[in-house]
């Protein structure tokens, strides 16, 4: 779960020379952020890996890490393990996928008022914010409970094991402290409750209990120069539509100082015809227009991609 894993030798040389530690020129070592979207959000990340593994043979062997936030935890963990990206988007155009396990229709207005406001309140610190989200979507009744959310999710993803292949590191906050927390393989978390708490956006389902501690989608703290320094990363890509409602990572302004320091960035964020998706993201009956438009944005930024990789 903790992510600051030897990180004071390359922390201290940071801080030192104002520079990342980076790796050799021919051996680049690459970094994907995924964040979050709902239903949309997860067949847009989905068509944007398919399209980099095609365009830019962006495989998941040459990725170090994959971080995945809500959404990103579906699309990160299909990505980590392996499978046919390729077969995944035709399930998503063919609409032959898993969706959240609540009624059709019941979208953003699932969430009660007073959660919505705390999810669009940008009163305190990121923490601070956390743990009042938290402690709502802990008193909050849903339709299905934390248990039941996880056997769900398990129904979601491709495998019931962690990735061995590439690190896969799932997002999630702490309910009732507010701190962010990164989930891993040598967690001892099995994948389906990591991803469940990662994607539990509150009020529309279940905070999930792990060890005795509640975990839910609440607004997570920048965590890439951690991972960076970590991973000695020299570029990260990072894809995730802006959704503000959903708790999605705030890692730009993090990303935007790792760049001063030398860290190759590519973003892919989406454009204007996103915004149907952003709308929409909690409505699974949008997902193949999602999909289409994630292949879009994938072949537009293959050349960015390719080129992390030379």
């Amino acid at each position: 779960m903790t992510i600051a894993r030897n990180l004071i030798p390359t922390m201290l040389a940071a801080a030192l020379f104002g520079t990342l530690p980076v790796a050799a020129a021919d051996t680049p070592r690459i970094g994907i952020i995924l964040g979050g979207g709902g239903e949309t959000g997860i067949a847009w990340e989905t068509g944007v890996l398919a399209a980099l593994a095609d365009q830019a043979g962006l495989t998941f062997d040459k990725v170090d890490i994959v971080v995945g936030t809500s959404a990103g935890a579906f699309a990160g963990e299909y990505y980590a393990s392996g499978i046919d990206l390729d077969a995944q988007v035709e399930k998503e155009r063919t609409r032959q996928v898993v969706t959240a396990p609540v009624p059709a229709g019941e979208g953003m207005s699932a969430i009660p008022p007073e959660l919505m406001a705390a999810l669009l309140s940008t009163d305190g610190t990121i923490e601070e914010r956390g743990q009042h989200i938290g402690k709502l979507a802990v008193e909050v009744k849903t339709a299905i409970s934390s248990a039941d959310l996880v056997g769900y999710v398990g129904t979601m993803l491709s495998g019931s094991d962690w990735p061995q292949q590439v690190d896969l590191r799932v997002t999630t906050v702490d309910a009732e402290t507010g701190k962010t927390v990164l989930w891993d393989r040598d967690d001892n978390v099995s994948l389906a409750a990591a991803v469940a708490s990662s994607a539990a956006v509150p009020g529309f389902m279940p905070a999930v209990e792990i060890n005795g501690r509640h975990y839910t989608d609440a607004p997570r703290t920048p965590f890439s120069p951690e991972i960076v320094a970590e991973k000695g990363l020299n570029a990260i890509i990072y894809i995730g539509l802006p959704t503000p409602t959903l708790s999605n990572t705030v890692e730009e302004t993090a990303l935007t100082e790792l760049e001063a320091k030398g860290l190759k960035v590519v973003r892919i964020t989406g454009g204007e015809n996103a915004a149907p998706l952003i709308a929409g993201a909690l409505d699974p009956s949008l997902r193949p227009q999602a999909v289409e438009l994630g292949l879009a944005d994938g072949a537009a930024a293959a050349e960015a991609v390719a080129a992390l990789l030379k």
